[in-house]
């Protein structure tokens, strides 16, 4: 049956992500820009097990001292002195375990949604690396 022209069928595709990429890390770095952008954080890093940087949004400074600190905290029980870049922001550190890797989700700043957003950027680079 053809389509009746009085209701043209909407060729308006908006995606729901502003920024999209087939590339893995481009990817990450689109997903980590847009939960900093929208926490109002001043840094949100992907780190491995190591503390190297696999994706950044935010200063550079920042990112490069919560990076090599996000696995430190995130396996501490105990306080971990932070750096002088880190020390008057709210830093907050979850754990992924990516294909029996463990990787760090750490942010620097933020209000009181930090949490939520963490939650669902750690769903997203869970996805962005799982390919799912």
């Amino acid at each position: 049956m053809p389509l009746d022209p009085r209701f043209p069928m909407s060729t308006d595709h908006t995606e729901r992500r502003g920024a999209r990429s087939d590339n893995p890390h481009e990817a990450l770095r689109h997903q980590l820009a847009h939960t900093c952008k929208k926490g109002g954080l001043d840094a949100l890093v992907l780190t491995n097990d190591e503390g190297l940087v696999l994706a950044a949004a935010g200063r550079d400074e920042v990112c490069d001292e919560l990076g090599a600190f996000a696995p430190l905290i995130g396996r501490s029980v105990a306080r971990v002195r932070l750096p002088r870049p880190l020390r008057k922001r709210a830093v907050a550190v979850r754990p992924i375990a990516v294909h029996g890797a463990e990787l760090y989700l750490a942010s620097a700043g933020g209000g009181v949604a930090r949490d939520a957003l963490l939650a669902h950027s750690a769903s997203g680079v869970r996805r962005i690396l799982t390919d799912n």
